[in-house]
This record gives structure tokens, C-alpha cells and sequence, in this order.
């Protein structure tokens, strides 16, 4: 049931190149766990604030207003925390 999720939830980076996935999938992780807070995230993956507002605005290209509905966020945050 988990891949399940973990599939349908990520299935918009499915189609990325591996190396860029992986970047957008870390950040998205972080974003998560901590709740959008930029700089966190920044710290946490050692880039500049600025790097995570640029790979957020991709996942919002890829997602769309997802990212802002609590359900997709759930899902989301128990697929990336496995």
C-alpha cells in the first residue's frame, strides 16, 4: 500500500530526469517536515534560501494548488517519510 501511495503521490516527477527528481523529491521532503519554512529547508539541504524558493516554484509547476490542499499534503508527507 505504501509504494501504491508513494507512485500517485510522486508520479509528477516520474517523467524528470533521475538527478533532478531526486533534487525536487529532498526539497519537497524538507518543505514538508518543516511546515514551508525556507530557511530550514535551506539548512537542512545546504543550499541558499534562494535554491529552495526556485525548487518550489518547480513543484508548484509540476503539483499546482496540491501543494495547498491538506489531503494531498498528508499523503505527500507519508509517502516521503518512508
Amino acid at each position: 500500500a505504501l509504494a501504491d501511495l508513494r507512485a500517485r503521490a510522486l508520479a509528477p516527477l516520474a517523467d524528470l530526469r533521475p538527478a533532478v527528481a531526486e533534487k525536487l523529491t529532498d526539497t519537497l521532503r524538507s518543505w514538508l517536515f518543516h511546515h514551508g519554512r525556507r530557511e530550514d529547508v535551506a539548512a537542512e539541504l545546504f543550499v541558499h534560501p534562494q535554491t529552495v524558493r526556485y525548487r518550489m516554484n518547480q513543484l508548484r509547476d509540476l503539483y499546482g494548488d496540491r501543494l495547498d490542499d491538506p489531503e494531498t499534503v498528508l499523503e505527500l508527507t507519508i509517502a516521503l517519510s518512508a
